[in-house]
């Protein structure tokens, strides 16, 4: 997607990279709000949301909705591919542990309801890849993911190639660039015993639903995942846009 930065946009995107290094900012730490941006440089919050729209779009920075605006990944990898490190494995670095990915089902399957197709934009009775996958730091269970992707997007797709880097397999598989995140986050309470187990945590304990669509840098959405997470374990601002 192309973006035109305006000078007061690049006043806005200057002032919010000088933050993120001046302030040693990790993925997932929280930032300013855009009406503090606004405030502090005394222009728009039009201007500071198309800025900090570009930032999404680059991976730089992430919304969550009703809580603001979060640092990316994008600025930790200066070969611009912002799924070379990502949260995940920065926390269970700072755990002391191994980032651990660990696929436990895979199928081709009929996307499960219009919701997924329409969000990956295919008909409802299109084929998916569908990906089980449990991400621990070490041995301790993290989160459950449950991942689709369009048979349509690659073919000759290895599962077990996404226990190391999904998005650099996709990339690789495709020649498109990962580029775009876009997330849900909501709180809930755990009534799956199954999941419980699988989790390591008891039934009813609090925790994290997400909700995300990737897209390529064509603008072509070509996963949907629905993660379940132990926020005890995996701080929320962790959870981030690539």
């Amino acid at each position: 997607m192309t973006f035109k930065v305006t000078g007061k946009q690049q006043e806005v995107i200057d002032f919010i990279e000088r933050k993120i290094e001046s302030a040693n900012l990790s993925p997932g730490d929280k930032l300013d709000t855009e009406a503090g941006i606004a405030k502090h440089l005394g222009i728009t919050r039009v201007t500071v949301r198309e800025a900090t729209r570009y930032l999404v779009e680059q991976g730089m920075v992430y919304r969550v909705k009703g809580s603001g605006l979060y640092v990316g990944s994008g600025q930790a990898t200066p070969s611009g591919n912002f799924h070379a490190l990502s949260p995940f494995d920065e926390q269970a670095q700072k755990a002391g542990q191994s980032a651990v990915r660990r696929v436990i089902s895979s199928a081709i399957i009929e996307v499960p309801n219009v919701q997924i197709a329409h969000a990956l934009r295919i008909k409802p009775n299109e084929k998916v890849y569908y990906i089980e996958r449990l991400m621990s730091f070490g041995s301790m269970p993290v989160s459950f993911e449950q991942t689709h992707i369009p048979v349509a997007v690659c073919d000759g797709f290895e599962f077990n190639q996404i226990e190391h880097s999904k998005y650099g397999y996709m990339e690789q598989m495709t020649g498109k660039k990962v580029q775009t995140r876009e997330q849900d986050i909501s709180a809930f309470n755990l009534r799956d015993s199954e999941l419980a187990e699988l989790l390591n945590v008891d039934e009813g304990q609090a925790m994290i639903e997400l909700r995300e669509v990737v897209s390529f840098d064509d603008g072509t959405p070509f996963e949907y995942t629905i993660a379940t997470i132990n926020s005890d374990l995996f701080n929320i601002h962790q959870v981030t846009q690539r």
